[in-house]
């Protein structure tokens, strides 16, 4: 795991535990971020969204750049290489 992923690991943790962190970190995220050595360049907007018991979110990954070059199989690996099945 690269250290920012560390990061950002701990920073959810965080949230679980302290709801007014989470209320900072869904008001102003790049603050948050920035807070914990994790610098965005201006022009990158943040949203953080929470799941509900009733709301999954998903995002989609940008697609790649030469996405008609690729296989299946390595268009699979760009996109995180599987789907979350716990909500089914």
């Amino acid at each position: 795991m690269s250290e920012q992923n560390s990061v950002v690991s701990r920073i959810l943790a965080t949230c679980w535990k302290d709801d007014a962190f989470k209320a900072r970190l869904i008001a102003d995220p790049k603050a948050v971020l920035a807070e914990h050595g994790i610098e965005l360049p201006a022009r990158i907007e943040v949203k953080v969204v929470e799941n509900t018991d009733d709301c999954v979110h998903i995002t989609l990954p940008k697609r790649p750049a030469n996405h008609d070059e690729l296989s299946d199989d390595e268009l699979n690996l760009a996109a995180g290489g599987g789907a979350y099945t716990g909500y089914v």
